[in-house]
């Protein structure tokens, strides 16, 4: 199985946009009532990530930024201590935005793809990974490979539209590390 950032991506300066709202909720949905292993830190419905996902130290990847997209429940106090753990698992740049009982949060996906398309647009990036599964990106990815950059997708393979993977330019089963137990066997 190949790592995360294929060998195309190799010297090249990529940023990743993490829906992780979405992400926690389906990583939740496959683990059941087992407990995530050691090397993968998880909120329920908020956030999953494992530093395994850092693969720049032995790639000659440069990881410009990593964006975090999700809501909570809570003050902004809670909102402020998600913001902070996410941070110390390697996000640059979390995003969490406030979330209701009646509408939940609408900003996750529309603050995502306003990000990853400006900073398409300003040239800031080579390749984009697009931690995302669902089919309302499709545009997004379309507009950013217009801009003549390229589109990775990572995601759990059951939440993952079959049209969202084809549009990208490669896509890789974030279950592979966050369901194994022996994934530390991508790190060389």
């Amino acid at each position: 199985m190949p790592y995360p950032y294929p060998a195309e991506i190799k010297n090249s300066r990529v940023m990743v946009f993490i829906d992780g709202e979405n992400l926690a909720i389906r990583y939740a949905n496959l683990l059941g009532e087992n407990k995530p292993f050691d090397h993968v830190q998880f909120e329920k419905d908020i956030y999953v990530w494992s530093p395994l996902l850092d693969l720049s130290s032995h790639l000659t990847v440069n990881t410009v930024r990593r964006y975090y997209y999700s809501s909570v429940r809570g003050d902004e106090n809670r909102r402020i201590s998600i913001h902070e753990k996410l941070n110390g698992l390697g996000i640059q740049s979390p995003r969490v935005f406030p979330k209701n009982k009646t509408r939940g949060s609408k900003q996750v996906d529309i603050s995502l793809s306003v990000e990853m398309l400006s900073h398409a647009h300003y040239g800031n990036y080579d390749a984009a990974v697009l931690v995302a599964g669902d089919e309302d990106y499709i545009p997004l990815v379309e507009a950013v490979k217009a801009q003549g950059k390229q589109v990775f997708i990572w995601f759990v393979k059951d939440g993952l539209s079959p049209a969202l993977r084809r549009s990208a330019d490669y896509y890789f089963d974030l279950g592979e590390i966050l369901l194994n137990k022996d994934a530390r066997r991508y790190m060389l």
